[in-house]
């Protein structure tokens, strides 16, 4: 089940749209649920902009999304052990197909996850330095190894899109929406190519 609501938060006295959806999932039999929120950057000192940013300003990054995706999911131990890996498009990049989407630290890292450990929480917030016209995507997907953390095998267990686009200086969000496996299975080549030393799953895998 798949559900969506949008909720006014108040933000330094002004009305702040906050964007939320709800992915419910069964996995080896125990039922879960992913809790996503996408909301503007309104503050990025409280959100840890400034450790990024080596002393320089950063307020050019209000207005840009920040994402968050929490796990719900009633096991313990390695039986909650799971890993978001995502992929992103933009307007500005060389490219105009998806790339995969690491955190820095991991970039020399063989490993296709940017969040893993016991129901891991996504974080991210994205920002550009410019106003000039452009957009971004991310498809975000939580996963799991068959056998917890002893193979390199990876099966998707759900996902959904998000991202942003700049026009005429204006940033606007995109609603979180879900992704089904017919979208998981376009991003297997990129995957692949990618971890070569990985398996990676066709379709998500449920219980």
């Amino acid at each position: 089940m798949i559900w969506f609501w949008t909720e006014p938060i108040r933000e330094n006295s002004r009305m702040t749209s906050v964007d939320n959806l709800h992915i419910d999932f069964s996995l080896r039999g125990i039922s879960g649920n992913i809790a996503v929120s996408i909301s503007p950057n309104t503050d990025p000192d409280a959100i840890g902009y400034p450790l990024l940013s080596y002393g320089l300003p950063v307020d050019f990054t209000r207005g840009f999304p920040v994402c968050r995706a929490t796990v719900t999911y009633p096991a313990d131990g390695y039986s909650a052990i799971f890993g978001w890996t995502q992929m992103v498009r933009c307007t500005d990049a060389a490219t105009s197909e998806f790339e995969m989407d690491p955190i820095a630290i991991y970039n020399e890292v063989d490993t296709p996850f940017a969040w893993y450990g016991t129901r891991p929480e996504l974080f991210d917030a994205p920002s550009r330095d410019s106003r000039e016209d452009m957009s971004w995507e991310c498809h975000s997907y939580l996963c799991i190894s068959p056998d917890a953390v002893l193979s390199r095998q990876v099966q998707a267990v759900a996902g959904f899109s998000w991202g942003f686009t700049i026009a005429g200086g204006d940033i606007t969000l995109a609603s979180a929406t879900a992704l089904g496996p017919a979208d998981w299975d376009g991003h297997l080549g990129l995957l692949r190519t990618s971890y070569p030393s990985w398996i990676f799953d066709a379709g998500f895998v449920c219980s």
